[in-house]
């Protein structure tokens, strides 16, 4: 017995050809999905333009009409019209109905289209644009990314911050400064990426990712890095999600050096669609810090915006070289906090090893990277004795503060943390847990010199270019 089935709607992806003229082809052989829609061969159909959507309908008076090749069912668009109403895009969406086929653009070009409008659309009328933080600590990144963007004349305001650790937040939320300016809709999450509900990330034009490098550290066992690595591996896929959900314009991602090279970057890379990607392998030490701190930096871009390339920006030719001495205190040489640390003496009396013991004097102009994990350890920097080569001190917290450059009001918390009067430490205080958050911070100098750079790149996108205007006709 014969069953009268129940009409089925059929949506495809059809490839859209941009010829010299301005004309766009769009070519669609499919007689099944023609058939099924009642559009056989020979029907007359109308054509309805309009932005980024053309509809196409039978009726017996239309000006085109379903062709017969012989092998079936076949229909094609050719003409400036076609391309004028849906842009400059490879492909595009066909879904067929009964009695009409409506192409659209597809989610990727629909999205790609909508972060590329709305900077354009804030950076021509002059408003801050929407920023948003994940894995955010202190919130360092965002700040030294904001000031760099304010010396080119570019206003922002935070709309979204992640972290995982209640005390990195706490302290962001309550003493950076960039919360004086957050949007009327700004959200903060300490949370795992995978357990926030995507309708809780708001749309943003620029985000900036301090993703976490432990993967990618020399300090990883070598088996253990990269995607490899049983905590953050797979970290990208949620992250991924994330970002896709905030649809920014452009993504700064700051990780290891080994990370521009990474699988994950390269996973990334490929799921990234719709985006250009740069890279470049910054040393703090060369725009004028104290450390010689060592950091990859990501940028992803829409595909529709100009080009950017980081790797364009230089560090300056002869920067302002600080002394250590600058950020100690005058601490007296009978201190007990200068000490013998025996088992990093006997090391560097091991000549198997290679281990040199990193101290410094005050008028060093470089000195070995303060980490997360700050401790008695090989390769973490010390505080030479200023009389007996045999002694040092570790780095206070507060003097680890001064060195990464951080707002008062942050330090201030950061003394509090330290001498157990946060509320979130025991009464002890943790000097470690100043040092882990300080260490997963930043450099001033470098992150501010990005954001400058970033900040030129989008004044060129300013009235003054004929770039914007023409681009929000096509969008």
């Amino acid at each position: 017995m014969n069953m009268k089935r129940n009409f089925i709607t059929r949506v495809h992806s059809y490839a859209v050809k941009v010829l010299k003229s301005g004309a766009s082809r769009v070519y669609i052989q499919n007689r099944e999905a023609l058939r099924n829609s009642s559009l056989p061969a020979n029907t007359r159909v109308s054509i309805k333009y309009s932005k980024h959507r053309i509809v196409i309908t039978a009726d017996e008076n239309g000006t085109h009409k379903i062709m017969d090749t012989g092998r079936g069912e076949l229909f094609e668009l050719k003409n400036k019209a076609t391309g004028e109403a849906l842009g400059a895009v490879d492909a595009i969406t066909a879904t067929f109905r009964k009695g009409k086929i409506i192409l659209t653009l597809r989610r990727q070009d629909q999205r790609r289209l909508e972060r590329e409008k709305s900077i354009i659309e804030a950076l021509c009328a002059g408003k801050p644009l929407r920023t948003g933080s994940f894995f955010s600590g202190l919130g360092m990144l965002t700040y030294h990314l904001k000031k760099g963007l304010e010396a080119r004349g570019i206003e922002t305001e935070i709309a979204f911050a992640n972290d995982l650790s209640p005390l990195a937040m706490s302290c962001n939320l309550e003493a950076n400064p960039i919360w004086d300016k957050a949007t009327s809709d700004a959200t903060a999450i300490v949370d795992e990426l995978g357990q926030i509900p995507l309708d809780l990330i708001p749309q943003m034009h620029v985000v900036e990712v301090g993703y976490p490098c432990v993967a990618q550290s020399t300090l990883c066992e070598p088996d253990l890095r990269d995607t490899n690595h049983p905590i953050v591996g797979t970290l990208f896929v949620d992250f991924l999600a994330c970002i896709k959900q905030a649809n920014p314009a452009v993504v700064i991602i700051e990780n290891a050096p080994a990370f521009a090279n990474s699988t994950t970057l390269d996973f990334i890379r490929r799921e990234m669609k719709g985006y250009r990607l740069s890279t470049a392998n910054f040393n703090a030490h060369d725009f004028g810090e104290i450390e010689g701190r060592k950091r990859a930096c990501v940028v992803l871009v829409s595909e529709g915006l100009p080009e950017f390339d980081i790797s364009q920006l230089k560090a300056p030719a002869s920067p302002e070289r600080p002394l250590f001495g600058d950020y100690l205190d005058d601490i007296p040489a009978d201190s007990d906090k200068f000490r013998y640390i025996d088992h990093l003496h006997r090391k560097t009396a091991d000549k198997s090893v290679n281990y040199a013991n990193t101290v410094h004097a005050p008028d060093a102009t470089k000195i070995a990277t303060i980490t997360a994990s700050y401790a008695a350890k090989a390769g973490a920097p010390f505080v030479a004795h200023p009389t007996d080569p045999m002694l040092q001190r570790f780095i206070e917290p507060h003097e680890h503060a001064r060195i990464r450059k951080i707002p008062a009001a942050l330090a201030a918390l950061m003394s509090d943390i330290a001498e157990g009067r946060h509320q979130l430490v025991t009464k002890r205080g943790s000097k470690s847990a100043v040092h882990r958050l300080l260490g997963n911070g930043v450099s001033e100098k470098v992150w501010q010199s990005i954001g400058d750079f970033l900040g030129q790149y989008f004044a060129r996108l300013k009235p003054q270019s004929a770039l914007p205007l023409s681009f929000l006709q096509a969008a």
